[in-house]
C-alpha cells in the first residue's frame, strides 16, 4: 500500500464519526472488573495454600504421633471413625469459614467500598 493511499484512509477515518459509543465510565468499569478478578484469584490461591499447609501439618503431626505413641493415634482414629458425621460437619464448617474469610469477605467489602 502506498503512502498516499494510507494518508487518504487515515484522513477519511478521522473525518467520520465512529458507529459505536463507549459510556463515560467505561475505563473505570473495566479496571474494577480486572481488580476484582485479580483479587478473586489471589484470595482463592491463598485459601488453597492455607488448606494444603493445614493438611500437611496434620499429616506431619499424625506421623509424629505414630512414631512417638502409636496407641494414642489409634485411639484418635477410632474416635474419628465412631463420630464420622460430626467430624465431617465440623471440618466442612471450618473449611467454609476459611473460604469465606479469605475469598468471599474481601470481595464483598471491596464491592461495597467502591460503589
Amino acid at each position: 500500500m502506498k503512502a498516499e493511499e494510507l494518508d487518504n484512509i487515515l484522513e477519511k477515518s478521522f473525518r467520520t464519526e465512529p458507529d459505536f459509543y463507549l459510556p463515560h465510565d467505561f475505563a473505570q468499569k473495566v479496571s474494577v472488573k480486572v481488580a476484582r478478578r485479580s483479587q478473586w484469584k489471589t484470595g482463592f490461591q491463598e485459601y488453597l495454600y492455607l488448606t494444603i499447609v493445614s493438611i500437611f501439618l496434620i499429616g506431619v503431626a499424625s506421623g509424629t504421633y505414630y512414631l512417638v505413641n502409636k496407641d494414642l493415634l489409634i485411639q484418635i482414629v477410632t474416635w474419628i471413625r465412631e463420630n464420622v458425621s460430626p467430624v465431617i460437619s465440623i471440618l466442612f464448617l471450618l473449611n467454609f469459614i476459611l473460604f469465606a474469610d479469605k475469598v468471599l469477605l474481601s470481595l464483598l467489602f471491596s464491592r461495597w467500598s467502591k460503589s
